[in-house]
């Protein structure tokens, strides 16, 4: 499992003793523990690439903003009236800073290969050698978790929500959806599901540090299907248990995923004496 550095004992001659981990042998320069200032210089540096990344990413998508928004706006269109098959806009800046929120929706979803890598690299130095091997699967695996969940989101969970929420106000009003609001409501939804659907990996990392075991795991399965259930009552408003289903099957799924890739990887671990 991963271990995090600690100071380890040295002989009176400034040598490590043999105690000394292989990742504190990794951040020691001259004899001496990395200072707390280079970590944070290192977590600045690593925050700012990712910004840029954002930033650049964010630039473009502004200019696509209208192309986008369109994309964006098929899973509503599709649930509204045909005599009501607009989105509106009631304030002169409402257009603008919905093009930027689409901008920095699109630059933080398309650069996540960036700030996962970040991210992950990071964390890198707290890792035995032998376990950094397991950072470039980590970093693939992240990306392609969260683009899965944005993109479950929109072609799953949005247009069942949607169909809900459209049906259930027309029964009683008739539908005005501002851009600025529909696009907010994307937003929350979008990071929500991407979010989630990191669980499985982060539930893998506490496992190999030790923090959560798999036995826990596994003895905690029905605790967790049903927590599950609960979570997804509440993320699809929808009552029908079909929308309900497709949310929770795939995310206990994904629990079984890690306790399974945990339980691989325990197997294949050097011995260690479980430390």
């Amino acid at each position: 499992m991963f271990n995090l550095p600690s100071s380890g004992p040295q002989d009176q001659g400034g040598a490590l003793t043999p105690t000394t981990s292989a990742s504190e042998e990794d951040l020691l320069h001259g004899g001496k523990v990395m200072p707390v200032t280079e970590h944070l210089d290192e977590l600045r540096r690593r925050i700012m690439a990712s910004l840029w990344a954002v930033l650049i990413l964010f630039c473009i998508a502004f200019y696509f903003a209208k192309e986008i928004i369109g994309f964006l706006e098929i899973p509503l269109l599709e649930v509204l009236p045909k005599a009501h098959q607009n989105l509106h806009f009631t304030g002169t800046l409402d257009v603008f800073m919905t093009s930027m929120k689409v901008a920095i929706l699109v630059g933080v979803i398309t650069a996540c290969p960036i700030w996962i890598y970040q991210f992950w690299k990071f964390f890198e130095p707290a890792l035995y050698p032998t376990e950094r091997r397991y950072i470039l699967p980590f970093i693939v695996i992240s990306v392609a978790m969260f683009a899965l969940g944005v993109a479950f989101c929109y072609f799953v969970i949005l247009p069942a929500t949607l169909d809900f929420l459209i049906k259930m106000g027309i029964e009683i009003a008739i539908p005005i959806i501002s851009i600025k609001d529909y696009i907010h409501f994307l937003m929350l939804m979008f990071f929500g599901f991407g979010i989630i659907f990191e669980t499985p990996v982060l539930i893998v990392l506490l496992g190999m540090l030790g923090i959560i075991e798999v036995e826990t795991l596994t003895s905690s399965r029905r605790v967790v299907f049903v927590i599950i259930l609960m979570v997804s009552a509440i993320v699809t408003p929808s009552p029908d248990p079909f929308t309900q289903m497709a949310l929770a099957i795939p995310v206990y799924g994904m629990y079984e995923g890690a306790i399974f890739i945990l339980k691989l990887i325990k197997k294949r671990s050097l011995p260690r004496g479980l430390t």
